[in-house]
């Protein structure tokens, strides 16, 4: 037996080229076609999508910054121990922005509920919180807080209801109702003008009227308001001060030397007057009127409620009477004084109103 050995040569021989050599291809008809190469993508594709990538972060982190959220609570109050006492602690300080960030629902008026205000307030009449008690129950609870208003105890109960954003407190503020305040008074609170005196809204403290005209002043005009959610009557009435008192006696007086001017018996619209008998004739040329004394020193006013720029004096007059009279063929000369009680209307801010006379029987 013979072993055959491969042949370590190839059939040709020496230096011969090789045959071209056919790639095999298999021609099998569920043979899978090569796969194809893809070239590699290039470096600047690369830092573009990474760019790409970083300006989207970028975007979207500050647009999560810049997402509308819910105006943050600068007062928790976790009891409504805390709520009233941080309340309070903000009227003693005059921070009135604070002071209303406790309220359960904020004033819509808050003309008069602000840092000047108060700070008047404590100017005029010192707030102290003495004692905010605990209080226990469900999500609505009442708290009597101790306070002194110008050395002076009182007790305010507030109501205090739990939300999401801590207690707040039901009311905050009261009203004050000052009666008939006419525009024409340009009045004033605690320094602050009044456009609308019929809603005069404040926080618990001491409030002082004032107004304009120095010819009037306020009386009641001081009122302390030691509650929340009440409506407190002033009582305010105007009255003359003494200057006003004088110009309304000149007012007077003025207008009564008019009349007394006159060479009338009985001058239209005027106090003086003298009774004439029909067969008594005066020489119109010789009439005298002439004022004794002072009435004014004495007169009295009240003004009108409704609008007390206009004031109602009272005074007695002393009027001496002269003239020529001539009765049945005969001339006397007369001269007679009389007195006559008399009331009259003025205004007390513009001379230019007339004065109106009414003798008192």
């Amino acid at each position: 037996m013979t072993s055959q050995v491969p042949d370590e040569h190839p059939d040709h021989q020496g230096n011969e080229p090789a045959p071209d050599v056919e790639p095999v291809t298999d021609s099998r008809p569920d043979a899978e076609p090569d796969a194809a190469v893809t070239p590699p993508r290039s470096r600047s594709r690369w830092i573009a999508a990474v760019a790409f990538v970083v300006v989207a972060v970028l975007v979207a982190g500050i647009a999560w910054l810049l997402r509308p959220q819910p105006p943050a609570s600068g007062v928790p109050s976790a009891t409504p121990q805390e709520a009233v006492a941080g309340y309070l602690d903000a009227l003693v300080a005059a921070d009135a922005d604070r002071a209303l960030e406790y309220a359960l629902n904020r004033p819509t008026d808050t003309s008069l509920l602000t840092a000047d205000v108060l700070k008047r307030s404590q100017k005029e009449a010192k707030l102290a919180v003495v004692n905010v008690p605990e209080v226990e129950g469900g999500t609505m609870v009442t708290v009597p807080a101790e306070v002194t208003l110008d050395g002076e105890p009182a007790t305010i109960s507030f109501t205090v209801n739990e939300t999401e954003v801590g207690w707040r407190l039901g009311q905050v503020t009261s009203t004050i109702d000052p009666g008939a305040l006419p525009s024409s008074l340009k009045a004033s609170l605690n320094g602050v003008r009044l456009a609308d005196s019929t809603h005069v809204e404040v926080f618990p403290g001491v409030y002082v009227f004032d107004q304009e005209l120095p010819q009037l002043e306020l009386e009641g005009n001081r009122v302390t308001v030691s509650a929340v959610g009440e409506d407190i009557p002033a009582g305010l009435h105007a009255v003359l001060t003494a200057r006003g008192e004088k110009a309304a006696g000149k007012i007077a007086a003025a207008a009564l030397k008019k009349c007394l001017a006159k060479k009338n018996p009985s001058p239209e619209g005027c106090p003086n007057s003298v009774a004439v008998d029909k067969n008594q004739k005066i020489a119109t040329k010789s009439i005298r009127w002439n004022l004794v004394g002072d009435p004014w020193k004495g007169a009295t006013y009240t003004l009108d409620a409704a609008d007390p720029t206009q004031a109602r004096g009272a005074t007695t007059l002393k009027l001496r009477f002269r003239c020529t009279l001539s009765e049945g063929g005969e001339t006397y000369a007369v001269d007679q004084t009389n007195s006559v009680k008399v009331r009259y209307a003025l205004s007390v801010v513009d001379t230019k109103d007339p004065v109106v006379w009414q003798r008192v029987a």
